[in-house]
Order: structure tokens, then sequence, then C-alpha cells
């Protein structure tokens, strides 16, 4: 739900939008002892056929310590992330902080870049797991196919009884159907390898996209006076 939510906020037009893109929350004191900036992104992974093999929600941030931004670790966003209240920061601080905002920006935009290249480097190994089982799962149903279509074939006293009640015209048009399954089960093993190419291509080499969709601020109570 979050991310078809963020996919519409993206494309739709400024006065449509039901999402702000920045905001700014106050968080414990214990939870935190300087401001801290968090960016907010979606991330997408796609294969060779420009296929969408993977989205998720990134985020990256850093702390804000007396106007230099020191990057946080996943662990530290999510910390005060969850740290974070509903209460709004006041005006003034409002302020300030957007005069702040070209100072850190460049510096969050990295801090960003470099969890999507963490990110996509991590979901090598699902992939690759993914790829596998998609490579089985169509050889499995193409085998299975192929295994049904022969077994059909493999059955003359049905073939014969069947041909018995049959006008001419219906038997020319019953063995046409027979050697046209014959045919596709001679394709399939061809068929299988094919797939598998494709498979195995989509996955080979996925490339990142990223796209942010927004920013939070999160402020410690006490400087907020």
């Amino acid at each position: 739900m979050s991310l078809r939510l963020l996919r519409a906020e993206v494309w739709s037009p400024d006065t449509q939008r039901k999402l702000y893109r920045v905001t700014a929350r106050l968080v414990p004191a214990h939870a935190l002892d300087t401001p801290a900036v968090i960016a907010h992104a979606r991330l997408v992974l796609l294969g060779g056929d420009s296929q969408r093999l993977h989205e998720e929600l990134l985020t990256a941030g850093g702390f804000l310590r007396q106007g230099r931004f020191a990057r946080m670790n996943v662990g530290e966003v999510q910390r005060v992330l969850a740290a974070a209240t509903l209460d709004p920061v006041s005006l003034p601080l409002q302020q300030r902080l957007q005069e702040l905002w070209p100072n850190h920006r460049d510096s969050l935009m990295q801090a960003l870049e470099t969890r999507m290249r963490e990110r996509t480097n991590g979901l090598q190994k699902l992939l690759a797991e993914r790829a596998d089982k998609e490579m089985n799962d169509i050889t499995t149903i193409l085998s299975e196919l192929r295994n049904n279509i022969l077994a059909e074939l493999r059955q003359p006293e049905i073939v014969q009884l069947q041909l018995a009640g049959f006008t001419s015209a219906e038997q020319e048009q019953f063995e046409r159907n027979m050697s046209a399954l014959a045919q596709r089960a001679e394709q399939i093993e061809d068929e299988i390898v094919k797939e598998r190419e494709v498979i195995r291509a989509r996955f080979a080499d996925p490339q990142p996209r990223l796209f942010p969709v927004a920013v939070t601020y999160l402020v410690p109570a006490h400087l907020d006076r």
C-alpha cells in the first residue's frame, strides 16, 4: 500500500498530492541528542528486459552536528524513525531547517545512493535464488505438459475407438490434431532451453533505479523551546 501510494504521489500534480514531501518531528531526548535528517526513496531493480524484478522503500540519513552531516547506519536510521513522535517542530525551527537544507542536501543524496548500492548488492543472492526457482518452475511446467501430450499419443486403443464413429472429414481433422500434438511435444525441449535463457538474461545484471520521495527532519524535543 505504501509503495502504491508513493508511486501515485510521484507522478501526481502538486495540487492533487495527499502527502507532504517534507516533515519535521520531535524525538525524545533519550533517543536523539542532535538533529537528524532522513531521506525516503523508492528503489526499483530492473532486469535485462526492463521488467521490474524488485521494489522497496529505502531510508538513509545522517546526524546534523554543528552544521555538518554525519551519515547514520541502517540501525540508527530505523531507531530514530521509530522514536519519532507525531508532534511537529515549531515554525521558527522549521524556517531554520529550511535555511540549512542547501548545506546538507548533497550529502543526504550521497547517503541515499550509497544505501541504494548496499541494498542492491545485498539483494543479489535473493535474485539469484528467484532466477533458479523461475527456471525450475518453467522446466517443471513444460516437462509436465510434454509428458501429458505423450501419454495421450500413446493410447492407440482409445484412438481407434474414437475414430470408429467419425466421418472421413472428422478423422482427418483428428489426425491433424494428433500430428500437431506430436509436433508440439517435440518443440518443448527447445522451448525449455529458450525460456531458461530468457530468465537467466533477465536476472543477469539488474539495474537499480532510485526515486527520492520525501525528507524527514528529526529534532530532540529539548532543542525546540
